[in-house]
């Protein structure tokens, strides 16, 4: 009886610390499942307890807390203990102390009996003998769930042969399974914690079942087959009346017992077209999801299909609620979507009880109301609709009827019932959470536990004014003493298990003498507890300081993921191409442009660039060069020669492009004379030069350019974009800051608030920066000068950027990356003939002036510019061509670019893009 007892505790002690063990090792699960396999070892005689004890050492080395923890689960005579010096020892039975232990490792041999049936019996289906329908099916498509008349598929099923010799053994389930078995019994224990003979029959159940299919597979089928898996759902379902939740979790460890119970409960009221589909409808069925898994052609696409299906065989929507959620993918197919309403039949279709109706809202009138299309309030609240005949009530008065609710039915959404997240949480948010859960349910446990101290020891207090012939004739009712009975009954069970039921009948009987020995008890364990939550109050303390700010980053993931691709060349080209695609597609159907330019018989078009950027600061153009040229520098692949080329580019080229000041120059990068003559003197027109250009507006250079030049352009553009986002968002917190300090220091003036203090720093959610604010952007570029030199590791770059930036620091996360590209496309300019001549031609255009010049005076230009286009596309015969303008006006730079086409050669640039 004694080990029954600790039996039952220890379950929870093991729990606890596996939860603790899984929640450590979140980033390695293998030495979660290597921890498993050493106790599945024990507990098969492989090892004896020496050698786990040296196992589970060596796995949590590094890790003292677990180690030591491991204590409380070893036998009694052995202990671990860990010394100043690291080194492990362990005190042998043979020694003179004895480690503070009641079992032998009984806790986690529990958990291995308790849900090792619910595995074996889970993954049993994949051995057992395949019906024709099956068999028919398995080398298709995976197949619908039942209510379609087709079993749902697993994605073991799906991915695995059927092969019994390369399939992996029944029983051996995955370390997901297995952590969903242990919630699952934990829940039970829970559940039925004032009732403790259920949580024991459940047991018994679970453990017959896996001794009989043991003997069955010894005696290799011959003799009695055992008991089978719907025996098993059926004692599990009338011992769990009333609990629907429960039955229903356990129907996904026994899915054949579930499902053939649950015909032959609707056999009678399903309609005759399910029995008629579940009989002939199978080919059919098996073509419709043939045809929808080829149409979809993602995987993950079909899998999202199949979800949807699934929630309406469990019976968590309706019929009607299930086309609406499959039409997003159905809609576009309708032969198939009517083929899917078919499969549905009238009766689901008109039926007006939805799953979650039927499951949470009692009373026969509750049962008559479709919720799903009655009006909606948020996603929890339904509105009753106005035919709906409410129930009488005798007792209200006339101020009830006025102000209380008759209307709006609460309608939640279950989370352990549905498999879409509206707002998908980030793992580290679902790890602060996971902390705020354990530490509320310690706090729970501690409080309960003083609650009942304090209980017990005012009637401790009580007895000890009273006679010996009273406290003899002295009895406590069902609350013991307190105003709670369910309080004193939950700390009483949490500490004495399976013996609680005759704890709590001593209590009752003979206070006198079970008060001060459960008293005892109780103290002991809640300094017990109280000294674990110090330790555990660390390591929260420790995952709450890294996770916090990584918790607010909701982009940070998904932006470096789809960055690069869409900074690709490929990604860059398509976008503009798109667009061309369009507008030319947009004229031919208007009979306009693109028509007239195809068959020539029209005049000159007008044309409007396909793409514009703001360019609102040079200041960044210069920090962007300092940070290309930064790399280029450092770039040992680069020979001399080039690095000179892509410094005159950066410094020179690009900043008279952009009207913006020049950067220095060594001697040994200067320009050539011819080129320094093109860059500097005028042409013919009027054109002022670029030297006197930079202040003046309404002025516009114009550039054509190959593939290599506008991949170029669109990366440099994004990288000054960002750099321009991060300099604003470090004004913005300036700002702010120093509007804050104000406000602080003008109500500390009027005595209404004392001196203010960052909260999450209080809480050591995150520690105090080590930058000023007005250095945050400095700052910034000198932290991706160190990340580009490889001084600096991404992730603590990531970090530092989160502290400064919060939750807008995702935008510079990819910078290092952007910079690298743009050096690529810089090598490319210099080195690729064709490059090479666009600027050469650039150069020679805008010495005659046919390359820019005033807005005001463009049309002067006109044949000098139409024939700078003709030479360009000459020279990129094999390549697209782009115009490009940079247009200065009101201190800002435009960019507009456009994609030239070949066949349309003849442009109107007397109606030019005006800048905003």
């Amino acid at each position: 009886m004694i080990t029954r007892t600790r039996s039952f505790f220890f379950v929870e002690d093991a729990l606890s610390y596996l939860d603790q063990v899984k929640i450590r090792f979140g980033n390695d699960p293998g030495i979660y499942n290597k921890f498993l396999d050493i106790m599945k070892e024990f507990k098969s005689q492989s090892i004896d307890t020496p050698g786990v004890i040296n196992r589970v050492s060596q796995l949590f080395h590094g890790h003292p807390d677990l180690v030591l923890g491991f204590n409380a689960f070893l036998p009694p005579g052995y202990r671990i203990e860990i010394p100043k010096n690291g080194v492990v020892f362990l005190q042998s039975p043979f020694s003179a102390q004895v480690g503070l232990s009641n079992s032998v490792f009984v806790g986690f041999l529990d958990i291995l009996d308790f849900c090792w049936p619910l595995h074996i019996s889970g993954s049993a289906q994949s051995e057992a003998v395949a019906s024709p329908e099956s068999i028919s099916s398995s080398s298709g498509p995976p197949e619908p769930p039942s209510r379609l008349s087709l079993p749902l598929p697993s994605r073991d099923s799906q991915s695995q042969p059927q092969s019994s010799s390369v399939s992996p053994p029944a029983s051996e389930p995955s370390p997901v399974e297995f952590d969903s078995a242990i919630s699952y019994v934990n829940k039970i224990k829970n559940r039925f914690l004032d009732h403790p003979e259920i949580y024991r029959s459940f047991l018994e159940i679970l453990h017959t079942y896996q001794k009989e299919q043991l003997e069955v597979k010894e005696s290799r089928g011959r003799g009695s087959s055992g008991m089978t898996e719907d025996e098993v759902f059926s004692k599990v379902a009338s011992l769990f009346k009333g609990q629907e939740d429960l039955l229903a979790e356990f129907g996904q460890f026994l899915p054949d017992a579930k499902r053939s119970l649950k015909k032959m409960k609707f056999s009678c009221s399903k309609d005759q077209s399910f029995a008629s589909v579940g009989k002939h409808g199978v080919v059919r069925e098996f073509t419709f999801f043939d045809k929808v898994r080829r149409l979809f052609k993602s995987q993950e696409v079909y899998e999202n299909f199949l979800r949807c299906i699934a929630l309406f065989n469990q019976e968590v929507v309706s019929g009607s609620e299930l086309l609406q959620l499959v039409t997003p993918f159905l809609g576009k197919f309708p032969e198939l979507y009517t083929q899917f309403k078919s499969f549905l039949g009238d009766k689901e279709l008109s039926h007006s009880v939805s799953g979650l109706s039927d499951r949470y809202m009692e009373g026969g009138g509750g049962r008559e109301v479709d919720y799903a299309s009655c009006k909606r309030l948020g996603s929890s609240y339904r509105a009753l609709p106005k035919t709906y005949q409410q129930p009488k009530c005798s007792g209200r008065t006339a101020i009830c009827k006025e102000v209380l609710n008759d209307t709006w039915v609460s309608f939640p959404s279950w989370s352990e019932d549905s498999t879409f997240v509206s707002s998908k949480k980030t793992p580290y948010e679902e790890q602060l959470h996971r902390c705020e859960d354990e530490r509320f349910e310690l706090d729970v446990v501690l409080e309960t536990n003083l609650a009942t101290i304090r209980v017990l020891e005012s009637v401790q207090k009580k007895l000890s004014r009273l006679s010996p012939e009273d406290q003899d004739r002295f009895r406590l009712d069902d609350c013991l003493g307190g105003t709670s009975e369910v309080i004193q009954r939950r700390a009483v069970y949490r500490i004495y298990g399976d013996k609680a039921p005759e704890i709590i009948e001593g209590l009752k009987r003979s206070p006198a003498t079970a008060v001060p020995v459960v008293l005892k008890r109780l103290k002991a364990k809640e300094e017990e507890w109280r000294e674990a939550q110090q330790g555990f109050n660390k390591i929260w303390r420790e995952q709450y300081e890294k996770a916090y700010l990584k918790s607010l980053d909701h982009q940070g993931v998904n932006f470096k993921q789809n960055d690069m691709k869409a900074l690709r060349s490929k990604s860059l080209l398509n976008e503009i191409e798109s667009v061309y695609d369009e507008r030319q597609e947009q004229s031919t159907e208007e009979g306009g442009v693109g028509q007239q330019g195809r068959d020539g018989s029209g005049g000159p078009a007008t044309s409007e660039p396909h793409m514009v950027f703001t360019y609102e600061d040079k200041q960044i153009l210069e920090d962007a060069a300092s940070l290309i040229i930064y790399h280029v520098k450092r770039q040992p692949t680069i020979h001399k020669d080039d690095k000179d080329h892509i410094k005159r580019i950066i410094q020179h080229f690009v900043p008279d492009l952009f009207f913006s000041r020049r950067g220095e120059l060594s001697e040994t990068e200067e320009w050539t004379d011819e080129e320094a003559d093109a860059e500097e003197g005028g042409g013919a027109g009027g054109v002022p030069g670029a030297a006197h250009q930079k202040e003046l507006d309404g002025v516009y250079n114009l550039f054509f350019v190959n593939n290599n030049w506008y991949f170029f352009l669109r990366l440099h553009q994004t990288l000054c974009q960002r750099l321009l986002r991060v300099y604003r968002q470090a004004e913005r917190q300036l700002l702010e800051h120093r509007a804050e300090q104000n406000r602080e220091r003008l109500l500390m003036a009027e005595g209404r608030r004392d001196k203010a203090s960052d909260l999450a720093m209080e809480l050591r959610l995150k520690q105090p920066s080590e930058v000023e604010l007005e250095e945050y952007y400095p700052a910034f570029l000198d932290m991706v000068r160190s990340l580009l030199d490889g001084n600096l590791e991404s992730t603590q770059y990531e970090d530092t950027l989160r502290e400064m930036f919060t939750i807008h620091a995702y935008i510079g996360f990819t910078i290092d990356k952007l910079i690298q590209n743009i050096i690529r496309q810089l090598q490319h300019l210099v080195s690729d003939e064709v490059c090479l001549q666009v600027a050469e031609l650039y150069l020679a255009e805008r010495k005659r002036g046919a390359a820019g010049g005033n807005l005001s005076s463009q049309c002067v230009r006109a044949g000098w510019e139409t024939s700078y286009q003709w030479k360009s596309e000459r020279v990129m015969a094999e390549e697209n061509c782009f115009k490009v303008m940079f247009i200065q006006n009101k201190g800002q730079v435009t960019l507009t670019i456009e994609l030239v086409s070949r066949i349309l050669v003849v442009m109107s640039v007397c109606l030019p893009y005006k800048a905003n």
